[in-house]
């Protein structure tokens, strides 16, 4: 169902610029959001059911995850279509799988409720949290899920409620509480915004899917100290800092003194940040 009160047009429009921006700090903190958040690309593959051969479409791919993944396990015979709003991030993510050597790999510039392929395209598709920044979710679903073959399954991740995501929940509550600024209505596109095996699950469902289950696990990240958690969310965080940067540079700038403050304040005095997050995988069948 599209959320009430946007204007899916300019919705989407605001969050390509906003990715497009986000692309170089994603380059910078590539390896650390691999090495933590690689067994999501993992199981969403494993829960898809690709296999060498496979035909495989990932929406929302961003920086090539779990694109590159799926590639890895699809082989030389099989073709993954990794798709993303943001021109940038598709850029970096065929860097990615041009230094990898994966040559089984295209990648395409598309919003999700814009891709057009033939029925009976794919045998999988994919996305990690990815779908759920789509202002009309379940209609993107229902048009992947046409291009699937007969029983092919799609397999896609969330993150839960802000209380199990600090790394998410500090910032964005700080930043909220600082401008003075209401949190958006219930349902919103963005990363928050399915934080329920209900409402992950029924994405699926209500993109016509069947057979659909519902799994969590925990993602850690870890930085040195808070100043380099605050620069990591700052550059990679396009809904956060999308929150700050209409506000004048030194609000600006005491809001993002304010984050880190709060992760200080989160995590003692040890020096370094880690923040255990949980996740939502759902997968269902065409």
């Amino acid at each position: 169902m599209e959320s009430e009160g946007i204007d899916s047009v300019e919705f989407r429009g605001a969050q390509r610029n906003q990715w497009q921006s986000a692309a170089t700090g994603w380059r910078k903190w590539s390896d650390l959001i691999d090495e933590s958040a690689g067994e999501v690309s993992e199981r969403l593959v494993k829960m898809a059911g690709v296999e060498p051969g496979s035909g495989v479409l990932d929406v929302a791919a961003g920086y090539g995850e779990p694109s590159l993944t799926a590639a890895r396990a699809a082989g030389p015979e099989g073709r993954v279509v990794a798709t993303d709003i943001s021109s940038e991030m598709i850029a970096y993510g065929r860097e990615r799988a041009a230094a990898e050597g994966l040559g089984n790999i295209e990648f395409v510039e598309s919003d999700a409720a814009s891709l057009d392929f033939p029925e009976d395209s794919f045998d999988a598709a994919l996305s990690r949290w990815g779908i759920i920044f789509e202002p009309d979710a379940e209609a993107a679903a229902s048009r992947i899920r046409s291009f699937l073959t007969s029983g092919a399954r799609m397999a896609i991740s969330s993150w839960g409620p802000p209380d199990r995501v600090p790394f998410l929940a500090i910032p964005m509550r700080t930043a909220m509480e600082r401008l003075q600024v209401p949190p958006p209505p219930p349902g919103t596109p963005g990363p928050l915004s399915r934080p329920t095996v209900e409402a992950l699950g029924g994405l699926l469902e209500g993109g016509g899917f069947s057979e659909v289950e519902v799994e969590e696990t925990e993602v850690t990240f870890e930085w040195q100290s808070p100043e380099q958690f605050t620069t990591f969310v700052k550059e990679i965080a396009p809904p956060i800092t999308a929150l700050i940067e209409p506000h004048p540079p030194e609000v600006q700038e005491e809001t993002w003194s304010a984050i880190t403050a709060a992760t200080r304040r989160a995590v003692g005095d040890e020096g370094a940040v880690r923040f255990s997050n949980l996740v939502l995988l759902a997968a269902g069948r065409a």
